[in-house]
């Protein structure tokens, strides 16, 4: 018997988990930095570009059953063609690696310790990336089952107690300065946006139930708005402030002063989410690993190339990236043109769809005509 693969459920779930652990943590304050009051405007246009996609990517699947972005790309181009956009996919999922270590950092330091030397924190967070390359998909997306939970617990606890303090008129005056920056900041943040790279790295491996499309789409819809509303309320609570606030959904625990008669709570909501970052961590490190062992044609485990990946994002870490403020930089002058690129992949992979499934008809009335 081959491997289980994984439920519609399953990957919806990890979807959740993929979404809500840096989306909702670091995003609302760039997008606060380069839009001002209408940030929840550039919120909606990203999202709607990641909604397109996504639907894009999800007509690849149903069509192509029981195929997978290697294979598909291998059928459809060169090798070098498929494997040089394999190689953007995986120089995008590298940036995400280092922002979650920057994002898992930081949300540590700043809420669970008085100071963490930040190299004996990173190095157990790559250790613990390398760990997920020794184990199936199917077992990554099942430890979402055991969390997910924890997702509704820390949004009702995080959003809920602030929404009677909202102030909407932070947020006016709208498209004060235009459409300009609420574009340019979309751009520079397209990087956010991209959770199709997440969905064409497993998508061998995803058992495709009946009104799978229909059910993503409908989570992945949901997920989106909440989050236009939630920078919109993020924006509406602290204003000019905004910008200020590199994790978003942790400063809003600290704003309602969650207070019990025995101390402070907003340390558990912040375990929640950096457990959710942690996973996010994981399966993009999974992915990362995928993509070398495509580029280079192993079809073994090959646990070196996991190590291969750790060291290379620490020395980057140490010696390239060493201050969140390069790293921004960094990601603004790179991470946009290389995302801009990637999200030629879905439309790439839905046209190579389409181009089969043609030919399959043409072939199928040859036969008839014969």
């Amino acid at each position: 018997m081959g491997l289980k693969k994984i439920s519609t459920r399953q990957l919806i779930i990890f979807f959740c988990i993929y979404s809500f652990s840096i989306k909702f943590l670091t995003l609302p304050q760039l997008l606060s930095r380069g839009a001002g009051n209408d940030a929840w405007i550039s919120a909606l246009v990203g999202t709607i570009i990641e909604l397109l996609l996504i639907w894009l990517v999800l007509n690849v699947l149903v069509k192509g059953r029981d195929s997978d972005i290697y294979s598909d790309l291998r059928n459809k181009l060169t090798g070098v063609g498929a494997k040089s956009i394999i190689l953007l996919m995986f120089l995008l999922l590298g940036l995400q690696l280092l922002i979650l270590m920057w994002t898992s950092f930081t949300l540590t330091n700043e809420n669970l310790f008085a100071s963490i030397n930040k190299h004996l924190f990173i190095l157990p967070l790559l250790v613990f990336g390398v760990l997920f390359c020794f184990v199936p998909a199917r077992a990554i997306f099942r430890s979402g089952e055991v969390f997910y939970i924890l997702i509704i617990v820390a949004l009702a606890l995080s959003v809920l107690p602030v929404i009677p303090q909202m102030r909407p008129a932070e947020v006016t005056p709208i498209l004060a300065n235009g459409f300009g920056p609420i574009l340019n900041t979309v751009y520079r943040n397209l990087i956010y946006f991209e959770s199709v790279a997440f969905l064409l790295i497993f998508s061998g491996d995803i058992k495709l139930d009946k009104d799978f499309k229909k059910k993503f789409m409908s989570i992945a819809a949901l997920i989106g708005i909440f989050f236009v509303f939630f920078v919109f309320m993020f924006q509406s609570l602290f204003g000019p402030l905004a910008e200020y606030k590199s994790i978003a959904i942790a400063n809003l625990a600290i704003y309602t002063k969650f207070l019990t008669q025995g101390g402070r709570l907003d340390w558990v909501l912040i375990c929640i989410w950096l457990l959710l970052l942690l996973l996010r961590f994981g399966v993009t490190f999974f992915a990362s690993f995928a993509c070398i062992r495509y580029i280079f044609n192993l079809k073994h485990r090959a646990g070196y190339i996991g190590f291969g990946i750790a060291i290379s994002l620490y020395f980057i870490f140490l010696f390239v990236l060493n201050t969140k403020t390069r790293l921004d930089n960094f990601i603004i002058t790179v991470a946009p043109v290389i995302a801009a690129i990637f999200i030629l992949i879905p439309l790439i992979s839905f046209l190579c769809a389409i181009l089969a499934r043609s030919k399959k008809k043409t072939s199928r009335k040859e036969v008839e005509n014969v």
